[in-house]
């Protein structure tokens, strides 16, 4: 991982409300076990100092197993165990050594203390003789850390718990990200296949309305040619990355209805409710075409007198509507469209991360179809 990447890791494992209670509930834990068996001379800095080890171990631990320069997720093992050894001693003595500094002067840190001197007014212990066989208590060996041993196993310990925990998150984060990669995978996957559904799909009825022209009116049909070459031109290009613009899709939608407007002529009446603002809104290509292509093969082409469509883009809030509605025929049955409308409820479903959704309804003689979606905060 790069060095942005590691900092939000961390900063999501501080955040999330469960690790929290996981290590209020831990450090509790030890301070009501010290307070049950108390030390001697231990001050209130023992009550603090497994707070701060444990929330050590949640926002650093994982760090040095993770760094690794690249887009890999983590460090291979040998390197990793090197890194996270130097860096979990690091900050392990550096929070040991900033206690020690509240800790009273002559006084070993994180252990009992030793017994304070006897008063004047205490008797004196008595001379006793040696044991046979032992050399007097002068010559006994002594331990070369003394009084800090308890601290150098406080710091022990917990360099191993680092380690062992560094790498147990390291192990399962990289294991959610490849499980993240693999399912964007496959919905972009899905997504592209439902996105190539379309072009032939629009291209047959732009193909069905040209045959009708061919027989009514030959010059406009030599025209909408043209306009249908354009279209393919366009569908061609459009849809090549997960994201485009709305004026991408609008510049789509208006070569169709170009093309639809030389067949029906008069019958067909097109008004743009089209604020500024959403040329620059980005989403998944192919959901203004679908809600259109169906008002005119479902709405007024097989309407006598044709109608009016409507297309507009609304928002309210965060909430981001395309709205396209049409006064022809009413829609049949439960959904009212083919494939079109079906391609776009299916892609609506993998785009879940903005809660996407599609609704079509009939209401004073105007056949209304929208989709809504949550706009991404930036």
């Amino acid at each position: 991982m790069r060095q942005e990447v590691i900092v939000k890791s961390m900063l999501h494992r501080v955040s999330a409300p469960s690790n929290l209670v996981m290590v209020a509930l831990a450090g509790g834990m030890f301070c009501l076990f010290q307070l049950l068996t108390p030390v001697p001379g231990s001050g209130p800095e023992s009550l603090v100092l497994p707070f701060v080890l444990l929330f050590g171990h949640l926002a650093l631990a994982p760090m040095p197993w993770q760094w690794s320069g690249d887009d890999r997720d983590r460090q291979g093992f040998g390197r990793g165990f090197l890194q996270a050894l130097l860096f979990d001693l690091a900050w392990v003595a550096l929070v040991l050594g900033a206690l020690h500094l509240f800790t009273s002067p002559g006084q070993p840190p994180f252990g009992p203390h030793p017994h304070p001197p006897l008063g004047p007014e205490a008797l004196p212990a008595p001379d006793l003789p040696p044991l046979p066989g032992l050399p007097p208590p002068a010559a006994w060996p002594r331990h070369p850390l003394g009084p800090f041993r308890p601290g150098l196993a406080l710091a022990t310990v917990n360099v191993a718990v680092a380690l062992v925990y560094g790498w147990v998150v390291t192990q399962k984060e990289a294991s959610d990200a490849e499980a993240r990669r693999t399912a964007t995978l496959l919905r972009q996957s899905q997504a592209r296949a439902l996105q190539n559904q379309l072009h032939p799909h629009v291209l047959y009825n732009a193909l069905n309305s040209l045959s009708e022209l061919i027989h009514e009116d030959p010059l406009a049909a030599e025209e909408t040619t043209a306009k249908l070459a354009d279209l393919y031109r366009l569908l061609t290009v459009h849809g090549e990355t997960g994201l485009v613009k709305l004026e991408q899709e609008r510049k789509l939608v208006e070569a169709y209805l170009d093309m639809e407007q030389m067949r029906l002529g008069e019958r067909l009446t097109v008004h743009w409710d089209w604020p500024s603002w959403a040329d620059a809104v980005e989403l998944p290509p192919y959901f203004l075409l679908p809600l259109v292509e169906n008002a005119i093969k479902h709405g007024i082409s097989p309407s006598e007198q044709g109608g009016q469509v409507a297309v507009a883009c609304l928002r309210r809030g965060a909430a981001i509507r395309l709205q396209v509605e049409n006064t022809g025929c009413p829609p049949r049955g439960q959904s009212g469209g083919g494939v079109g409308l079906g391609n776009l409820e299916a892609r609506l479903r993998l785009w879940s991360e903005l809660s996407g959704r599609f609704r079509l309804e009939h209401r004073d003689g105007w056949t209304c179809a929208s989709v809504q979606w949550m706009a991404e905060e930036r």
